[in-house]
């Protein structure tokens, strides 16, 4: 890839404006290392915001290719994102609102798959699918007590 440009609203820039993030932390505030992550790894989950990713020679790479502009006429969770290949063909994308927005809500298996990429190897599968079972039941226990019981087992 040659170049990508995404236009986004301003809040983004203020609020993720970092362009050479040092460490995982930096990462998250870094919309120029979440475009080149999700590039690279087509994903931009938590294992992608990992001190070793950011400081991976290709995302790095990647992430210099990357021009945010402020776009007064962009919503806050909106982005178009243009990417120039080195061939000189254009992909565009215009995402209208962000995925988890109120007006695109995650679906329950994403919910799911976000919840269980965040506890693996922290805590067992089966402890994790215990939980996602009974959080999607938490209206019907008796205790909700139950889901921090279950969480806390080992």
């Amino acid at each position: 890839m040659e170049r990508i440009e995404l236009k986004v609203h301003s809040l983004v820039l203020e609020l993720t404006g970092k362009k050479e993030p040092k460490d995982g932390l930096e990462g998250k505030f870094s919309v120029y290392h979440a475009a080149a992550v999700a590039l690279v790894h087509g994903a931009a989950g938590e294992a992608q915001f990992s001190d070793e990713v950011v400081r991976s020679a290709a995302v790095v790479a990647l992430r210099r290719r990357v021009e945010a502009l402020a776009d007064p006429s962009i919503h806050k969770l909106e982005a178009r994102v243009r990417i120039q290949l080195r061939n000189g063909e254009i992909l565009e994308k215009h995402v209208e609102r962000a995925l988890g927005s109120f007006e695109r809500p995650l679906t329950d298996a994403d919910l799911e798959a976000k919840f269980r990429s965040l506890v693996s190897g922290v805590l067992p599968d089966a402890q994790a699918d215990r939980l996602i079972e009974l959080s999607w039941k938490a209206g019907e226990l008796d205790d909700a007590g139950a889901i921090a019981r279950g969480a806390a087992q080992a």
